[in-house]
């Protein structure tokens, strides 16, 4: 079980719930001993298959059909899974199991996921496993500023290198394999391209038959279509929402997906933005700027103030304003309550809309909310003792103090007294009574033990002479 979250540590809440799309995919149920390289080169089984070059048939026999039923055209382009997360546990440094596969773009993903329903099993080291698309809250940006320790459990997406993301649930991580390099596929498809011309070459010089025109033509039809498909860079819908939620607290412009953006507006674009402070002035707790003394409504208008404000930029250059700034900095995070904790519990109430205190148990005695007694304990404060057991099973059975014994009521209203008689006299005789025995023995236990056996003795030899 996850430690942060209560969910069973199988990957199943990661999968995407409506199938959408994504360049990520969610491979569950392998075996605790798959490696990052085990799982990569699983994964790698997901890619377009080389079709069999025909076999010129022997002397006699004609040739064979091959069988339209195989899965050659289907699954990703070789070489476009980029890398492949396993999830691990922080402290064990253990497999949960599951991991993810990233590809370079979308259609990839697609085309991987196309093969994996197409066959009849998919398996790695030898166990089927499971292959879905993951949802938006998968992963999620870190906005904190990292150490050398929590920098491990981090990666950088391709789509935006200046960001890092972390997996969502804190008790684990991603254990990052790069499987190919950008910079490879782009020279291997540049060989692909070069070979493609020189046969196009050859085609138009005459120098290969008319046989293989077909063949030809196929290859400059794919190569049209790998250009175009090579310009286009697609970003997972996930990872562009987390990247305009970046530029949105840090008032950057949006990094919109466009196609067929060329170079020189890239670099436009790049030339425009600001540079990120050197040192931040924000205290986000009370959204204000302690260089300034200026008070905002949201922490993105901090941020923004801190990049775009001529003020703050004035300020920056008073030496006496940054060193009380500075101060004014340290006691607030010497104040800070939290010490990095973060209450889960108040953030799942206000997520689900529940109530700070829980409602009580049918089977608890409910206490008011100022944390005294209930009615019925008071009530039971406020009684009298039970004079005796007998007195306190009649008052089980209805009878109160004062009132007769009986159905109606009717009987006796006082206890019959205990009494004690001396011994060797008769009941009724006079003299014999010697009075209460609570009475009585209360009298006779006044004194020290000493006292109390003389008193027996005593009382011993006066009968023996009586008697006598």
């Amino acid at each position: 079980m996850a430690s942060t979250s209560g969910f069973a540590a199988n990957g199943d809440s990661d999968a995407s719930p409506d199938n959408a799309a994504s360049q990520f995919l969610l491979i569950r149920g392998l075996e605790p001993g798959v490696t990052e390289e085990l799982l990569g080169k699983g994964v790698s089984k997901l890619y377009k298959s080389k079709a069999p070059s025909p076999t010129e048939p022997a002397a006699g026999k004609k040739l064979k059909s091959s069988s339209t039923s195989t899965d050659t055209g289907l699954g990703a382009e070789v070489g476009s899974l980029r890398r492949v997360l396993l999830i691990r546990d922080r402290k064990t440094n253990d497999s949960w199991r599951y991991g993810f596969a990233e590809f370079n773009s979308v259609d990839d993903a697609q085309g991987a996921m196309t093969k994996y329903k197409a066959a009849e099993k998919f398996t790695i080291a030898s166990k089927p496993v499971m292959v879905s698309y993951i949802h938006a809250g998968v992963f999620v940006p870190v906005l904190q500023p990292l150490d050398d320790h929590s920098a491990s459990f981090s990666f950088t997406p391709l789509s935006n290198p200046a960001m890092r993301l972390m997996y969502w649930d804190e008790s684990a991580y991603a254990s990052e394999l790069i499987t190919s390099d950008p910079e490879q596929v782009s020279e291997v498809k540049a060989k692909e391209n070069e070979h493609a011309k020189l046969a196009a070459a050859a085609v138009n010089e005459g120098l290969v038959g008319d046989s293989k025109d077909g063949e030809v033509r196929a290859k400059k039809r794919k190569l049209e279509k790998e250009t175009v498909s090579s310009n286009k860079k697609v970003v997972a819908p996930h990872l562009q929402f987390w990247t305009n939620r970046h530029a949105e607290l840090h008032g950057l412009p949006p990094k919109e997906n466009d196609e067929g953006s060329d170079s020189s507006h890239s670099s436009k674009k790049k030339s425009e933005l600001v540079a990120p402070p050197k040192q931040s002035f924000a205290d986000l707790t009370r959204k204000c700027c302690l260089l300034c003394s200026r008070q905002f409504k949201t922490e993105a208008e901090v941020n923004k103030h801190e990049r775009m404000s001529q003020l703050h930029r004035d300020n920056l250059k008073n030496d006496d304003l940054v060193s009380k700034a500075l101060s004014k900095l340290s006691k607030s995070n010497a104040s800070d309550v939290d010490n990095g904790y973060r209450d889960r519990a108040k953030e799942r109430r206000q997520a689900f809309n529940q109530p700070k205190q829980p409602a009580p148990q049918h089977h608890r005695a409910s206490k008011a909310l100022d944390g005294s007694d209930s009615k019925a304990e008071l009530d039971s404060k406020n009684e009298a003792p039970a004079q005796s057991k007998g007195a306190a099973l009649l008052g089980k059975m209805g009878w109160t103090a004062g009132k007769g014994l009986g159905a109606q009521g009717t009987g006796r209203t006082e206890a019959i007294s205990t009494d004690v008689y001396a011994q060797g006299v008769g009941l009724g005789a006079q003299g014999g009574k010697m009075g209460d025995a609570i009475e009585e023995a209360e009298r006779q236990t006044k004194g020290s033990y000493a006292e109390f056996l003389n008193k027996t003795k005593d009382k011993a030899k006066e009968r023996f002479q009586s008697m006598s």
